[in-house]
């Protein structure tokens, strides 16, 4: 049978701002997170999940409540 590799992987769908999907791609990208050719939104949750990258506000804390 031919066609895409079967990967462990679970779909996530996220509701975001019409420019933060390309923004993400080219977040992953220039981070070295590629699937064919283009930035992998994947790769790079998947990397902050795993602790492999850091996230830094560059604003103030959110308060929750």
């Amino acid at each position: 049978m031919v066609g895409r590799k079967k990967l462990n992987r679970e779909s996530l769908h996220a509701r975001v701002a019409p420019k933060t999907s390309p923004k993400l791609k080219e977040i992953a990208y220039a981070l070295g997170y590629i699937y064919d050719q283009d930035g992998s939104i994947g790769q790079l949750l998947d990397a902050i999940a795993n602790g492999e990258l850091i996230l830094i506000s560059a604003k103030n804390p959110r308060k929750t409540g």
